[in-house]
């Protein structure tokens, strides 16, 4: 299986150094405090509004197309978007498929939003997993889920 770069994976450009090169500066350190100094530059704290606003960014995608392409209310998204509100899992995961994240971006967007990771060992997360890795479209990945017996995303469990 050829490994995918982190651009190629998670359509996402990675800020500053790379997770190899900040494990490397935490393996070589004799100083906690120095090193976390160095790192500093390099922690990503981003809410969830600002990882979705840089997504929507990138894919040149407005607010109002996000509202009319998902399966919520207009002002929902609107209150998601500048984070007035909180998204469900469910409300992420749709968000994810229409803004065609991938799976890291995927699991970072729902920490972000402290709602818990996909997990493989579920059955419905294996199939979101996948959904996202082949860059389903929602009403696909929806379909998906309903035709292998499970809860589609736009039904709250």
């Amino acid at each position: 299986m050829q490994m995918e770069s982190r651009e190629q994976f998670t359509g996402v450009i990675p800020e500053g150094r790379s997770t190899g090169e900040l494990l490397k500066v935490l393996a070589d350190t004799e100083d906690l405090e120095e090193a976390l100094q160095d790192l500093a530059p390099d922690f990503q704290e981003r809410s969830f509004a600002q990882r979705i606003q840089a997504l929507m960014q990138e894919r040149g995608i407005k607010t109002a197309r996000l509202a009319e392409a998902s399966m919520m209310s207009r002002t929902f998204v609107y209150q998601i978007v500048s984070g007035t509100r909180v998204p469900s899992r469910n409300a992420v995961l749709q968000l994810a498929l229409l803004l065609q994240a991938g799976p890291d971006e995927t699991q970072r967007l729902l920490r972000s939003a402290g709602r818990g990771s996909l997990y493989p060992r579920v059955r419905r997360d294996a199939i979101l997993l996948y959904a996202l890795r082949e860059n389903m479209e929602l009403m696909a990945a929806e379909d998906l889920l309903v035709r292998s017996g499970e809860q589609p995303l736009s039904r709250e469990p």
